[in-house]
């Protein structure tokens, strides 16, 4: 599949594809008036300036669907799966109430009641519906403006398994899936017509020559700016590595996605190790500073079309991704109101948004009182900031979230008090940026 990409991109350099080559379907969601809590005012906005953004950026079929209930949800994601099956990019935008339960994502139609959490597969949309409605395009791409508060978990039992902000960060294969917010955190709306997220959508939906692999960053740094850091996008990409372009090149691309780019296709070149796939890289960056490899790599394949990369090409790979290392974890409890009230211990596990849990095993856990501390004795490494939450077992078999770490980007020694669940802990951790 990457080498059928390579080729076609390649062309896609010199001419642009027509609307009969390229086939882009989107679907733009807004949900506003509930019926049985909040209501939000900027999703109405949004979905106007997303969807007309979405049309400039050369997205010939864009269906625009607003407060739907439930049924009209389902009939929303079942139509659009038709229209996105064979399409060459498929993109679902959704602003409205979205929450985390059960372990899972949910959308939030208008008429849901949502007396217990027990409802929500009858009153609600699995996140995983939303990633079946793309399935059958070439490049999907999932969009979420619902990092909000869940307005329905504060009338559920003691127990239930959800959190009251945020979204969990998931794993797709082959889906760009974007968050308004990092896992566990709010969105904001906003004091203008649009949320700061929409607004940034919108306006690098067409901006040439920026491929769909470095739309979340450029999203994520205008809503930081935005927002004086305090709302910080996200985003889960398991995709091809060859640049893919919503709106076709026009000239040189601008210095700072300059750079970028070249990474990402010499990226994708290595992945593929082709002879088609290195000359393409050369095409576009003939004195670039992967030229040399390239074109050692071109020649040798062009002998030997199924040698491996040579060790230089593997290597020059390593320093397009930070890695940013977890390390002296340390959980005090400075509250305890212990389980059923009896001052029993709290038995405490990690979850990081990737899906890592810590201890690994589904049933281990820590045990603690008041006055003791957890040291966690492991160092945790990524290719992207994430954050984890604390969270302790509750009486009937579920787990609740005593507090979300959002690690940033910034090396250093931190502190973090988590206050949930009738409980206070002090979390000190240092994060280390290589």
């Amino acid at each position: 599949m990457i080498r059928i990409w390579l080729f076609i991109l390649s062309a896609a350099f010199l001419i642009a594809p027509s609307a009969a080559e390229a086939r882009k379907v989107a679907l733009i969601i807004g949900n506003s008036d509930y019926a049985n809590t909040s209501r939000l005012v900027n999703p109405a906005n949004d979905i106007k300036l997303v969807a007309a953004s979405a049309r400039s950026a050369g997205f010939d079929d864009v269906t625009i669907a607003a407060n739907l209930s439930v049924n009209d949800f389902q009939k929303a994601m079942r139509d659009f799966r038709a229209k996105a099956d064979g399409a060459e990019i498929a993109m679902v935008y959704y602003a409205g109430h979205g929450i985390e339960a059960q372990g899972k994502n949910w959308l939030i139609p208008t008429d849901a009641g949502l007396k217990s959490d027990l409802d929500l597969p009858y009153e609600a949309i699995n996140l995983d519906r939303v990633m079946e409605s793309v399935s059958g395009a070439q490049i999907r791409m999932v969009i979420l403006d619902s990092c909000r508060n869940n307005p329905f978990g504060r009338s559920w039992k003691s127990g239930t398994r959800a959190v009251q902000t945020g979204l969990a960060g998931v794993e797709a294969d082959d889906v760009l899936v974007i968050f308004a917010a990092a896992p566990g955190q709010l969105a904001a709306d906003g004091t203008g017509a649009n949320s700061p997220f929409a607004a940034s959508l919108a306006k690098r939906l067409p901006q040439p020559d920026l491929p769909v692999q470095l739309l979340g960053g450029a999203i994520r740094d205008d809503v930081l700016a935005a927002t004086d850091g305090r709302q910080r996008p996200f985003v889960s990409a398991s995709i091809t590595g060859t640049p893919v372009y919503l709106v076709p090149r026009l000239g040189q691309a601008p210095t700072g996605n300059r750079a970028a780019l070249e990474d990402l296709m010499w990226k994708g070149a290595v992945a593929e190790n082709s002879a088609s796939a290195y000359n393409a890289y050369l095409a576009e960056f003939p004195k670039g500073k992967y030229a040399t490899q390239a074109n050692e790599n071109a020649a040798r394949l062009t002998k030997n079309p199924k040698a491996a990369p040579t060790p230089a090409a593997v290597a020059a790979i390593i320093p397009l991704a930070k890695k940013y290392t977890l390390s002296n974890i340390r959980v005090e409890c400075v509250k305890l109101t212990g389980r059923l009230g009896l001052g029993l211990p709290d038995q405490l596990f990690l979850r990081f948004n990737t899906g890592e849990r810590f201890p690994e095993g589904s049933r281990e856990i820590f045990s603690i009182k008041r006055g003791e501390s957890w040291v966690v004795d492991r160092n945790f490494a990524f290719e992207q900031p994430v954050s984890f939450q604390l969270r302790e077992f509750d009486d009937i078999g579920g787990s609740d979230n005593i507090g979300t770490v959002d690690i940033g980007s910034e090396p250093g020694t931190f502190t973090k008090t988590l206050s949930g669940d009738a409980s206070d802990y002090r979390v000190t951790y240092t994060l280390t940026v290589g």
